[in-house]
């Protein structure tokens, strides 16, 4: 029931495949038997943690008959449901509140420390917090590790006829969310292009790991990785220019996904070209000389909203004309209070600043999924806007009732004077949103309607490496994002820039080491995440406007985007300064060192 996309798919018996997607689209074999080139590479990530500054941390205290927990999640709505459930309670029993979150990033989703707290507050009937340190983070939930070996059939114009995806995700020791991983980010594993044949096998493994789950984009940056560094070796091997070769075969509106949903509201093409045309693709580029050379790289990458979820909001208008919102929606840096607050704020036509958002607690708020996904804009914002539109309606019928004739452009406050002769009332308006799906098949992986909608990210940079050390500069990042119609266009650029950095610590200085299972940098001491001096010299963050038709006000999420390119645009940068390829990441300084050996036929010996 927690999953019920995931109902058709099952493990294999006696092997540690926790559960494996397929999916076929077309006829892959035959294709290949006839192509003109055949591209094969397998590439690799390493598994990494979500580092939020606030460490997971809950509190629970009962009385015995109701229990209070007090709790650092992304999804209070699930916890209250499964606390419940553990202790066969009744919902109502259980209360979730949530503050400001210090970064949650999908480490914070579905239970962690709540049952802990709850049970030992009902042995010991007091209250009880538990907040992990730095080193138990490391090993209560990571992101996956992953293996994707990619095969591709291009023919003689550039065209990409045939695609094989082979992914396999290090989940650890539990499954947590890596099912959905598996099958949510598998099938996009052939990149935003427009293939007529494509085969995906995507598989989540259990090993001897500490468990891997959600963190930013649900496995995309891991596909975006292998197939943007495949996309490039491709171009380069048919001698076409990279842009002009994604530019031919990049999926556009009206043809058919993989899974057979047809695209629809997605701009993967303007994406690409505002992405090249600030990065100056055509222009004439200093490329260096003596031991620093430099070179260009441009990345695109896509992913398919989560569905079937489920969002509820709560619109209370008040007597003197302000609103209070009560959504489920968790505010952990993302900005989304302000974007609610304006949604009601448009459709009530009052200013923003008289609209109040309620932080989640499970007695007040009603029911949203989860904070996750980037699905609150779209799933929530929808429901918000439902809910306000609602309220505007009771409204119009109030001063209907008054006497007032239609448009009559009246204050609120003037409204309930008339009604109850004083300053008193509340409006309350509903609105809920349930985004229509249809399950994959499970012989064949095809839908017809997989997501509500699709996300869009480019990045292009500059960068300038040292060959006698390795060591790489990024001068410039341009990072691009299909974000529907923006609601606040200062937080999705701030949004776009705080995932770009995040992605480039995972491309550049982030990596979990283990000994026997055992992690040996568990700190910050020995985990290094960007620093100021790590940035690029330069960061762009720009907005594509593709207004998303479904959407609330044409908006779509957009949380996410901003880490899709990023690994692979930096590795096609550096292969375009000195001519190597890194196919694993972290892009070490060591890496690029020995890889320059090794182009030189003068490896280091380990």
């Amino acid at each position: 029931g927690t999953f019920p996309d995931l109902k058709h798919l099952h493990g294999v018996r006696d092997t540690n495949v926790a559960l494996d997607f397929h999916l076929e689209h077309g006829d892959s074999d035959k294709a290949f038997k006839t192509a003109d080139r055949v591209f094969e590479h397998t590439f690799k990530t390493q598994q990494v943690l979500h580092v939020p500054l606030e460490p997971y941390v809950s509190i629970a205290e009962t009385d015995g008959k109701r229990m209070t927990i007090h709790t650092a999640s992304q999804s209070p709505s699930f916890v209250r449901l499964e606390i419940a459930r553990l202790l066969g309670w009744a919902e109502n029993r259980i209360r979730v509140r949530v503050p400001f979150l210090g970064g949650g990033f999908g480490g914070k989703l579905y239970i962690k420390l709540e049952a802990l707290v709850a049970v030992l507050s009902l042995m010991t009937k007091r209250p009880v917090k538990i907040s992990l340190t730095m080193e138990e983070q490391f090993y209560t939930l990571t992101k996956h590790a992953s293996t994707f070996r990619i095969k591709s059939a291009v023919d003689k114009t550039g065209k990409i006829t045939a695609r094989e995806c082979e992914v396999w995700w290090n989940g650890g020791a539990y499954a947590d969310i890596g099912p959905r991983v598996t099958q949510k980010s598998g099938f996009t594993a052939p990149g935003p292009y427009d293939i007529d044949h494509v085969k995906i096998d995507s598989y989540a493994l259990y090993t001897n790991l500490p468990p891997a789950g959600a963190l930013r984009d649900f496995g995309i940056p891991q596909l975006v990785w292998a197939y943007e560094s495949h996309t490039d070796l491709i171009a380069r091997g048919i001698g076409m220019d990279p842009v002009e070769f994604r530019r031919k075969n990049v999926l556009r509106d009206g043809r058919p996904q993989a899974t057979g949903t047809v695209v629809k509201d997605m701009g993967a093409e303007a994406c690409l070209e505002r992405a090249a045309e600030l990065i100056n693709w055509k222009a004439p580029f200093d490329r260096g000389t003596g031991k620093i050379r430099r070179g260009r790289g441009i990345a695109i990458g896509f992913k398919a909203s989560i569905s079937p979820t489920t969002s509820i909001a709560v619109v209370h208008v008040a007597a003197d004309g302000s609103c209070t919102l009560f959504c489920g929606t968790v505010d952990m840096g993302q900005g989304s209070d302000t974007a609610m607050a304006q949604l009601v704020a448009e459709v009530l036509n009052i200013p923003t600043e008289a609209v109040n958002v309620v932080h989640s607690d499970t007695d007040v708020t009603p029911y949203d999924m989860a904070t996750l996904g980037s699905r609150s804009t779209f799933h929530m914002g929808l429901a918000v806007k439902k809910a306000a539109e609602d309220a505007k309606a009771k409204l119009e019928a109030l001063a209907a009732e008054v006497g007032l004739p239609p448009g009559s452009n009246v204050p609120i406050r003037e409204l309930f004077e008339r009604k109850y002769k004083m300053q008193a009332g509340t409006i309350v308006g509903t609105g809920d949103f349930i985004p229509s799906y249809a399950p994959p098949n499970h012989d064949n992986g095809q839908s017809e309607n997989v997501t509500p909608f699709w996300m869009v990210g480019a990045t292009a940079v500059e960068v300038a490496i040292d060959t006698e050390t390795g060591h790489m500069k990024i001068e410039r990042m341009i990072n691009v994002a299909d974000a529907g119609r923006s609601i606040n266009p200062k937080i999705v650029e701030t949004q776009l820039s705080g995932a770009a950095v995040m992605q480039l610590g995972f491309t550049t200085t982030e990596k979990m080491e283990f000994e026997a299972g055992q992690v040996t940098n568990a700190s910050f001491a020995d985990y290094k995440i960007p620093g100021i001096l790590d940035l690029p010299e330069t960061m762009t963050n720009v907005m594509v406007e593709a207004n998303q038709h479904n959407g609330p006000f044409g908006a779509k999420g957009v949380g996410e985007s901003g880490t899709f390119g990023v690994s692979p645009a930096i590795a096609n940068a550096v292969e375009d300064a000195i001519g190597v390829r890194i196919t694993s990441l972290p892009i070490t300084p060591e890496k690029i060192y020995r890889a320059i050996r090794a182009a030189n036929n003068d490896p280091l010996e380990d």
